[in-house]
């Protein structure tokens, strides 16, 4: 096991008693979704999720979340209920906005109708696996197949996965009895105590070291009964090589079982992107001559002296640092385009009738990337 935090620190909720039963502000499907998000853009392995599969992907809503990430190149949402998936297509679909202003990058779509047991080419080069509330909903004989299909078959670098923690039903049934099945949905097999999730957790990385695990929770319990814990836990499993350790297997192409199941695509769809075709050269100087720009906005920057607007090179290199420059690319590019540089700034001219279009950056600036941001009615 190993300790994890939410990068952002979590997020503000409220869970409070009333006359009739207990509330969450906001709903405990979405916290669960919002600790999801988070996990997916840790700075330590953002780069590194390429691509993500969504077991019991229901209605699609965490996907609305997941194709903001810009990082995200392709996107499997996968379901056994192949009516729900087909009722729930358009979600997957790009809305005008996504037109109006493209990603960055590349976003394939697929929805699939298949098992989570079930190992299938499609799972192939997935960098994290998401199940929300669905081990829950499978029978023994399903739930026994989960591991090898996701840690030993796809080796994904990262996995999260929640189901209902049965401490907290003592709190429901103040209210309210549980359903005849004992549960809390109709649907449920089971529903674990925290030693129990934390038994399955543990039988896990025992069977497939190259991975550790952390407990989470979302749906914090009212004032006075924190020992029942979260009304619903998660686990974080991540490949040790993501947390900066060697792996104790090495990583290897598992081959398809001789029965090889079938997953079928109900719905492909690629988003609009805008393909930057330009040197990496000419991405560095538009990138300069915006900072330049900027800097002539600021009047702090203006030596009375020289009569010269001034910015420090190491300032403006700082600010290229995510398109790869180097100095000696930077000083070849001021020079090249005549930019007088002294004392370790570039001095910039006065241009009353410059040639400037402020529309034109002022868009620039709006479109360019920004550095690094329910099934059950028990959760409501």
């Amino acid at each position: 096991m190993f300790h994890y935090t939410l990068p952002c620190g979590g997020f503000n909720t409220l869970t409070k008693l009333t006359e009739t039963g207990i509330n969450f502000d906001p709903p405990v499907y979405e916290q669960r979704y919002c600790a999801t998000i988070q996990i997916l853009e840790d700075t330590r392995w953002v780069h590194e999720i390429k691509k993500v599969t969504e077991f019991g992907c229901a209605e699609m809503r965490l996907f609305q979340l997941m194709r903001r990430i810009e990082t995200i190149e392709h996107i499997l949402q996968v379901d056994i209920d192949d009516n729900l998936l087909k009722g729930h297509l358009n979600r997957t679909n790009p809305l005008v906005c996504d037109f109006l202003r493209q990603r960055l990058g590349p976003l394939r779509v697929e929805v699939l109708h298949g098992s989570v047991a079930d190992s299938a080419e499609e799972l192939r080069d997935t960098d994290a696996v998401i199940a929300l509330e669905l081990i829950e909903h499978v029978h023994d004989d399903v739930l026994a197949k989960i591991p090898a299909n996701v840690f030993g078959f796809m080796q994904p670098k990262i996995v999260i996965f929640s189901t209902p923690n049965s401490d907290f039903n003592i709190i429901f049934t103040r209210f309210n009895p549980l359903l005849p099945n004992g549960f809390r949905h109709h649907d449920h097999k089971f529903e674990w105590t925290r030693e129990q999730f934390k038994s399955w957790c543990l039988a896990i990385t025992e069977k497939y070291p190259n991975y550790m695990f952390s407990l989470l929770g979302v749906g914090e319990p009212p004032p006075g009964d924190e020992s029942v814990g979260y009304v619903s836990q998660m686990a974080l499993f991540v490949r040790k090589d993501m947390l900066g350790m060697p792996l104790p297997e090495p990583l290897k192409v598992q081959p398809l079982p001789d029965i090889g199941a079938s997953y079928k695509r109900l719905h492909l769809v690629d988003f609009p992107f805008n393909k930057d075709n330009r040197t990496q050269e000419e991405k560095i100087w538009a990138e300069i001559e915006l900072q330049l720009h900027r800097c002539t906005k600021d009047e702090d920057n203006y030596d009375n002296e020289k009569c010269m607007y001034k910015m420090s090179i190491l300032e403006l290199l700082d600010r290229l640092a995510y398109l790869g420059a180097t100095r000696q690319i930077l000083d070849q590019l001021l020079e090249q385009h005549k930019k007088p540089i002294e004392n370790g700034f570039v001095l910039i001219e006065e241009e009353p009738d410059c040639n400037y279009n402020e529309e034109l950056f002022e868009e620039y600036e709006q479109t360019a990337p920004v550095s690094s941001a329910d099934e059950e009615n028990w959760d409501n």
